[in-house]
């Protein structure tokens, strides 16, 4: 069987600023909660130098352009245009993402820019990071900046990268910047990204700007572990948490009423201010950004110690595929994911804004990646890619997580993602078995399936 694709459909790839750029002291740059992560005690490893895509950007567009991307998505930091957050522009930094663009553009390489990706500057982290309310206006006047400066060059536009992730990784389970374990922090710290992206949103209306602008959500398909009900009740209260959480604030303006009602009882958290619902539900998006990696499979937990997240468990699923991170490979959770999405609050345009699977890729004699369960991996979500669009749901785009082996947070090196290999002790780089795979079905723009 022949799966095609629409001639206007857009294959591309993705990274984030601080795993790919390194330079983390050149031309005027400010430090992040990264930078200051990687520097304390007993750290392994760091992204002061990462890809060095930053002094090295152009062979990567030549690298892309031969894979026949025909759009990259890459976050901006903060911290190179604005040092301290606000205040200055750094001129250099900003020269950075000016060249970075125009490279894109003489290459027919659509840019979608990323105004956030977990890289808050340091010095607005000291004055409480996304807990501080003050610092939402401090993101308004970055955005602005970068909207004035691309205005007409840069056509996709993404507000904040996962706002879930940095919620329950930084605040809840804290392992990520700012190492924080509060729930009705965590809680508050959401409703701020909500209002920051809602801000945000308003301010490219305002501002006529041309083009797209939405957000990149990472939303699980949660499925309950047995069909007896303490289980589908597990479920029901995963999908909020991880999920609808997140969704619910950007298709209708609203927090999942449950869950919002317990989150007030326990934590009395997300404090609301007069404005601000109203502000969540005019902030209309051009389209929703999927990152899909995986689902969970939850049970009831009898051991609960009462926080919202401990009510259910995760289980492994017998005889599942699952990578050497314990990720389960599960390409029909993105259909289920974006069909529940679409059945709950309409229909609107999806761009698949990363999808990819790390692993320990194996090296042949001749240095070459054949990296077999990454492609099948791509392969199988591609699939699933065409299955929405046949059943209706209007995806737009689709991007391999990631263009080029990277910085993996906490995960270091060894986790590798890219389409394109990098030799992290000389920086060399080649494409990988899956970016040949890539390139040919880019300019074939058709998939032979059995």
């Amino acid at each position: 069987m022949k799966l095609e694709f629409p001639k206007d459909f857009l294959w591309g790839s993705a990274t984030a600023s601080y795993q790919v750029e390194g330079a983390v002291h050149q031309d005027g740059k400010g430090i992040t909660s990264w930078d200051e992560y990687y520097h304390m005690p007993n750290r392994e490893y760091n992204g002061d130098i990462s890809t060095d895509h930053y002094n090295r950007f152009k062979e990567d567009i030549k690298l892309m352009k031969q894979i026949n991307q025909k759009t990259y998505r890459f976050s901006v930091s903060w911290a190179r245009i604005l040092p301290n957050g606000k205040g200055e522009i750094n001129k250099k930094g900003l020269q950075f993402y000016d060249d970075l663009v125009e490279e894109l553009l003489e290459n027919n390489i659509e840019p979608n820019l990323t105004l956030y990706h977990w890289d808050m500057p340091q010095t607005l982290m000291e004055t409480g990071g996304w807990l501080n309310r003050e610092n939402i206006s401090h993101f308004e006047n970055y955005a602005k900046i970068l909207f004035s400066h691309f205005r007409g060059r840069v056509k996709l536009w993404s507000t904040i990268n996962e706002p879930a992730s940095e919620v329950i990784e930084g605040y809840i389970q804290g392992t990520h910047p700012p190492l924080r374990k509060n729930y009705s922090e965590a809680l508050q710290v959401a409703h701020h990204f909500n209002l920051a992206h809602a801000k945000v949103v308003k301010l490219f209306k305002e501002m006529n700007m041309e083009g797209k602008i939405g957000i990149a959500l990472n939303p699980l398909p949660i499925h309950p572990a047995s069909d007896k009900e303490e289980d589908k009740v597990a479920a029901e209260k995963a999908y909020a948490f991880h999920s609808d959480w997140y969704i619910a604030p950007i298709m209708a303006g609203k927090y999942p009423e449950k869950m919002f009602k317990e989150c007030q009882r326990k934590y009395k958290s997300p404090r609301i201010q007069p404005g601000d619902m109203e502000l969540l539900r005019d902030a209309k998006v051009d389209y929703l950004g999927i990152n899909y990696y995986m689902r969970k499979v939850v049970a009831h937990n009898p051991d609960s110690t009462g926080n919202i997240d401990d009510t259910f468990k995760y289980v492994r699923v017998k005889d599942g595929n699952y990578t050497d991170w314990g990720w389960e490979i599960y390409p029909e959770g993105l259909y289920e994911l974006l069909s529940k999405i679409q059945d709950d609050y309409g229909e609107i345009d999806f761009y698949i804004t990363e999808n990819g699977m790390g692993f320990y890729d194996k090296e042949q004699e001749n240095g070459e990646i054949i990296d077999n369960d990454r492609l099948d991996y791509i392969k199988q979500h591609i699939i699933q890619v065409h299955r929405c669009l046949k059943d209706g749901i209007s995806v737009k785009g689709y991007y391999v997580w990631s263009a080029i082996d990277l910085l993996s947070w906490t995960s270091g090196f060894e986790k590798r993602y890219g389409l394109i290999k990098v030799d992290f002790k000389t920086l060399e780089r080649s494409i990988k078995k899956s970016g040949v795979w890539y390139a040919k079905f880019i300019a074939d723009n058709f998939m032979e399936c059995n």
